[in-house]
């Protein structure tokens, strides 16, 4: 990942991303066949900040529920969910947005597969308003619905929309989260 580093400082981020960024169009024309390490790319992905903004944001949240998620499933555990978010996203774009062409750039699906699991493992917190009344799976769609409402309305103001990467790419990512928190749990204590 170093060199994917070095890639975005000496290139510029563009040209990084396109080197070294996930794109769904590439990918099944034949991209995964011709160039082994596209398989890396949705993990290379996840180290290309589009923005500081951006990278800013994803590192508070990382730091954040980041914490709580290493606590409960240790460092191994924690990167699995990272490394499933970002592998999730790219899916989640294979699936959805087949014909995208904007390579992937951002940690967003991998962090946001570390909230998710966040959730899942210790729940929604009560300062976010949402009703109790519904399990935490359909809690934790609610939020990503408002989320989703809230990156739509930013990127058009924005100007900068593309519905694969904005929301497909994070909410797979998310979708593993919460699907692999749970397990891992289990499986992290399943000599205890």
């Amino acid at each position: 990942m170093f060199t994917v580093l070095l890639a975005t400082a000496v290139v510029g981020l563009d040209v990084a991303a396109f080197l070294f960024g996930f794109t769904p169009r590439i990918f099944l024309a034949g991209g995964w066949r011709d160039q082994p390490l596209s398989w890396l790319s949705p993990l290379a992905s996840a180290f290309l900040a589009r923005d500081f903004l951006s990278a800013a944001f994803n590192l508070v949240f990382l730091l954040i529920a980041g914490r709580f998620v290493e606590k409960a499933l240790r460092p191994v555990g924690l990167g699995l969910i990272f490394v499933a978010g970002a592998y999730g996203g790219a899916l989640a774009r294979l699936v959805l947005t087949p014909g995208s062409l904007m390579p992937s750039a951002g940690a967003d699906a991998a962090v946001f597969a570390v909230i998710g699991a966040y959730f899942m493992l210790y729940g929604v917190p009560r300062a976010i308003p949402v009703s109790r009344a519904y399990s935490r799976s359909a809690q934790i769609g609610i939020l990503a619905a408002i989320w989703m409402a809230f990156q739509i309305v930013f990127a058009i103001i924005a100007g900068g929309f593309e519905v694969s990467v904005t929301i497909v790419e994070p909410l797979g990512g998310l979708a593993a989260g919460v699907a692999l928190a749970r397990p891992i749990l289990a499986w992290s204590y399943r000599k205890a």
